[in-house]
């Protein structure tokens, strides 16, 4: 609701129609005589607005002199809810207490908000603004936006910029994540490149270093594929970091088991609802309290209330306990074989995709459990580098001895 009708609505008004005579002269005289009027409207029935109760008297002043005659259609507004209802004082009361609270607890926070986390977990921020005193039913006035804007990098080394907002009842945090180095490799540092696994080579393309193999050639996990120690024609020896692509044909094999004999989840359609009201830290049970027994799921909802797009100073939450019970179903070797299938499919598909050049699936049944095996041949690339260990260059040089004569 906008703030103006907030405002009317506690200062009442009342709503007023015309059925007939000049009354553009008597918004030309109410225009004159600055008497308030909105909600201005023309229809058949005739001309209808409103003001403030004050301002009534004097459009009716206003209203003869126009040669009009304005009928009172309603009071609206809290002054006339509070005359209506004058000889129950606790009604009174109520109202009065509850715009109190409502303007007390305009002073905290209530919500706590956090923008512009990608790597970082928003439970992670959050608990370093509550080290920082931002929380729920923090004062608002002895909260520093500039210290926090300061301490946030401070706490979190993955953020390098933060600001806080604070807007009505809301706190919003909006950090920076720090971008990140790439990880440094040592391109001076000798290696050579050998094969990460057993495989096929199909292409090899050695980009820095001399190729200790060909294209067709079987290597084994470990084996030297591209060497950085190489010498040039003059015979002097050099060490370099090899580099190369080595795409391979390598065999894999994947393994599934589904036993027949499954458990089921059966829901028994018992459900238990808790609610819970949370306030300043505070968990209040609305209920009875009584004991749980059985399995059960639980799914949990919180809300909170809010009037005139306010939100109030709790939040209202509900637990729902599901209750089910197991139960143990013996599928056939068929359905077995259709679940290892699907599963072993999904698995390939998040290790190698569209990598997979063959495929050949074999089954057994032993003990009650059904295995299924899928063995593979995949094109990738086995090339891995690693570094050549040289001695410590920091460690003094031997002295070489002299020879007869001196040198």
């Amino acid at each position: 609701m906008p703030v103006n009708q907030i405002f009317r609505q506690t200062r009442g008004f009342v709503e007023f129609q015309i059925q007939a005579g000049d009354y553009e002269r008597l918004l030309n005289l109410c225009a004159h005589h600055e008497v308030p009027l909105w909600d201005i409207r023309h229809t058949d029935k005739g001309f209808f607005a409103s003001t403030a109760p004050q301002s009534y008297r004097d459009l009716c002043r206003l209203a003869r002199k126009a040669g009009v005659k304005p009928r009172l259609r309603r009071r609206r507004g809290l002054p006339f809810v509070v005359y209506r209802y004058r000889a129950r004082v606790g009604i009174i009361a109520g109202i009065v207490l509850f715009i109190l609270s409502l303007l007390i607890s305009q002073q905290f926070l209530w919500q706590i908000q956090v923008e512009g986390c990608e790597r970082l977990e928003q439970q992670t921020v959050l608990r370093a603004l509550e080290s920082l005193g931002v929380r729920r039913g923090a004062l608002k006035s002895r909260i520093q936006p500039l210290i926090i804007k300061q301490q946030m990098p401070l706490l979190l080394d993955d953020i390098s910029w933060a600001a806080l907002n604070i807007q009505g009842t809301t706190a919003t945090l909006l950090v920076r994540e720090r971008t990140l180095p790439p990880q440094k490799i040592d391109t001076h540092a000798p290696a050579n490149v050998v094969a990460a696994m057993d495989g096929q080579l199909v292409r090899l393309e050695v980009t820095d270093g001399q190729a200790m193999r060909k294209k067709g050639d079987t290597v084994q996990k470990g084996e030297l594929i591209a060497s950085g120690v190489w010498e040039d024609r003059w015979g002097m020896t050099h060490l370099v970091r090899a580099k190369a692509v080595a795409i391979a044909h390598v065999p894999q094999s994947l393994t599934v088991e589904v036993p027949l004999l499954q458990e089921q989840l059966s829901a028994t359609g018992e459900v238990v609802r808790r609610r819970y009201l949370e306030i300043c830290g505070l968990r209040i049970p609305l209920f009875l309290y009584s004991k749980l027994e059985g399995e059960f799921q639980l799914a949990c909802q919180t809300s909170t209330p809010k009037v005139f797009g306010v939100p109030l100073p709790f939040e209202l939450s509900q637990e729902e306990y599901h209750f089910f019970v197991r139960e143990q179903e013996e599928i056939s070797e068929e359905t077995a074989l259709h679940l290892a299938q699907q599963q072993i499919n999904l698995e390939e598909q998040q290790r190698w995709g569209a990598q997979i050049l063959k495929s050949r699936y074999s089954a057994s049944l032993e003990e009650g459990v059904l295995t299924l095996r899928g063995d593979y041949e995949v094109e990738m690339d086995i090339a891995q580098q690693v570094e050549i260990p040289l001695d410590d260059p920091t460690s003094p040089l031997e002295e070489n001895p002299l020879r007869e004569g001196g040198y």
